[in-house]
């Protein structure tokens, strides 16, 4: 059966009159609806160049101290590939090398790792960088959403003078989202969210008390720009266990566009 990544976070809705949702800002002279259309153009002028992409990931995970820093428990190298499609995307990621408390462990033991990770990553239906974060601004969903336009930023980001939007669900569910958007204001491109589900989920195993996530975009030599850092921290109680935490750090190095990937990597068996 052919595998292809399906959004979770992918609802219809009827679209809302602009004024709805993202108000004019009178005081800086700037129209958030015509910000927000250029936003849009430049997004779809960029997925018409991208078909594919190869990173090298190198994923952290491990207990953020009280001064931030993030101590390693577990390190993962992968490659990630993706192909793009209007409305969609297929991912594929593959586990290279596995670390535990700095030390390289067996390759049978990245691969039984890799599987465990995968099938929770299944069955709770997680997202990843294929995932469209530019959605809530689309005239397809965001009927969804309210979108208040924050003005620009005060201070740099790296290194960047960005737009900001603040993206709220109208109605709270594990599907969608609530976040802080950062486009950079020479080429209105996305290159910050920092984000959270709108509603965390609890169930009667399973309760998350906290889900923070942040993806960093930056571009190519082609000013295509590309995921670049993601970010999680996450809180959730489950039966037996009395408090999970986990921090994670991933970064995106060495991005090859529109190589041409074999559909068959997207090709699932039983057992993967």
């Amino acid at each position: 059966m052919r595998a292809y990544f399906l959004a979770v976070w992918l609802l219809g809705a009827v679209f809302l009159p602009p004024d709805s949702s993202c108000a004019q800002d009178v005081a800086s002279g700037i129209d958030p609806e015509a910000l927000i259309a250029q936003i849009l153009q430049v997004s779809a002028e960029q997925q018409a160049k991208l078909r594919d992409a190869v990173f090298d990931a190198e994923y952290i995970e491990g207990e953020t101290k009280d001064d931030g820093q993030l101590e390693e428990k577990l390190r993962f190298m992968k490659r990630i590939s993706i192909k793009y499609f209007p409305d969609t995307a297929w991912f594929h990621e593959q586990y290279i090398q596995y670390y535990k408390d700095g030390k390289l462990k067996s390759d049978e033991d990245c691969q039984k790792e890799a599987k465990e990770r995968l099938e929770k990553k299944r069955r709770r239906g997680a997202m990843d960088i294929s995932y469209p974060m530019i959605r809530p601004f689309t005239p397809r969903h965001r009927g969804l959403y309210t979108i208040t336009y924050q003005g620009i930023t005060s201070e740099k980001i790296d290194n960047y003078t960005c737009h900001r939007f603040t993206v709220t669900a109208i109605e709270p569910a594990d599907s969608l989202i609530n976040g802080d958007y950062y486009f950079e204001s020479d080429g209105f491109h996305l290159m910050r969210v920092d984000f959270s589900p709108s509603k965390l989920v609890k169930r009667s195993m399973f309760k998350m008390n906290e889900m923070k996530m942040a993806l960093s975009f930056g571009p190519n030599t082609d000013n295509i720009w590309l995921p670049k850092q993601f970010r999680i921290n996450m809180r959730a109680k489950a039966m037996w266990v009395i408090g999970i935490k986990v921090s994670g750090t991933e970064e995106y190095r060495n991005a090859r566009v529109n190589t041409g990937i074999n559909d068959k990597l997207f090709e699932v068996t039983d057992d993967k």
